[in-house]
């Protein structure tokens, strides 16, 4: 049994004895038991405390999920199967390009982007509003390479399929207890829609209650994807979506309570367009531990340190 299907065998059975804990559980034991786990981090106990009483005391019923999916729902690290090195997970965008039959043109050009544009997303000197216009360059530049390949529905089934993305362990969990309690999960990533879908698809974690924001490819006549749906979401402008146009906003616009999980600090913006009362932010540091912890700590109520499991997720998922 590898170490994941460990991880998530020990998800799924800590989720199964859910029965078992105090039905009225205070935020003060919540926030206790979450910092039992090593790779928790709260800096502002009282501020925290305070929105799981909230959370705690609405229920099942006013609470609904918001995540974005590349590092968050999916690990940040996995093992080459080759050297065992550790290297970084594909993203929804990185996929295409790690698709055997696209040409080796189109891996130039995505490697080229990636290696000018990614080093300017994760500065940590640079502001927002500086980063924004190259972060515009690089998602218009990517999807403008993506168009011109012809991409075919079949061609993401089968980049999915060759991608074998590894998920978060847990996350499985937190998705299957979502769905059974019918709380409405919401993905909102800056990457592409229809490979998401098709990743959530090929896994069966793609669940009724769940809807997915995303930059969504459109597909013309002859099947090939000639462009982008509007508007274009990168990882620093997700504030400016708004879920009142979606079919999906029936399903939250009476419920008060949010938890939202990203692995940036650009995520927090996800809540913008949602009205609510509170948003438990739960921050995914997956690198650069030592350097970014405390801006995490500051931007964030929970922060889960080091690629880890979802296990603080369902931990509180079972005393709400």
């Amino acid at each position: 049994m590898t170490p994941s299907e460990k991880a998530d065998k020990l998800c799924k059975f800590t989720l199964e004895n859910a029965n078992d804990i105090v039905s009225h559980s205070s935020s003060q034991q919540v926030v206790q038991l979450l910092l039992q786990n090593p790779t928790v981090r709260i800096q502002n106990v009282n501020a925290t405390k305070q929105k799981l009483e909230k959370i705690l005391s609405g229920g099942q019923e006013d609470l609904h999920f918001i995540s974005d999916f590349d590092m968050t729902m999916s690990r940040h690290w996995v093992r080459n199967k080759v050297t065992d090195a550790l290297e970084r997970n594909a993203s929804s965008h990185g996929i295409p390009a790690r698709y055997s039959k696209m040409n080796p043109e189109f891996k130039a050009e995505t490697a080229r982007l990636l290696n000018k544009y990614y080093p300017i997303e994760i500065d940590k000197v640079m502001s927002y509003d500086d980063k924004v216009p190259y972060m515009v360059e690089w998602w218009q530049q990517a999807h403008k390479v993506i168009i011109d390949q012809k991409i075919t529905h079949q061609d993401i089934d089968g980049m999915v399929e060759e991608a074998q993305l590894q998920m978060r362990p847990g996350v499985e969990t937190v998705l299957m207890h979502c769905h059974d309690r019918a709380i409405p999960f919401l993905v909102f990533s800056a990457g592409l829609a229809n490979v998401i879908q098709r990743i959530l698809e090929q896994a069966r974690l793609m669940m009724p209650n769940m809807h997915i924001v995303s930059n969504l490819m459109k597909f013309n006549d002859q099947g090939y994807c000639d462009g982008f749906e509007d508007p274009l979401i990168h990882v620093f402008n997700k504030s400016e979506f708004q879920l009142e146009s979606t079919p999906y906003y029936s399903t939250i616009k009476d419920r008060k309570n949010v938890i939202l999980m990203g692995d940036s600090i650009g995520d927090l913006q996800m809540s913008q367009g949602v009205k609510h009362d509170i948003c438990l932010n739960v921050g995914f540091l997956n690198h650069d531990i030592e350097a970014l912890t405390p801006r995490y700590l500051d931007a964030f109520d929970i922060v889960i340190l080091g690629d880890a499991n979802m296990n603080p997720i369902i931990d509180l998922l079972n005393h709400v």
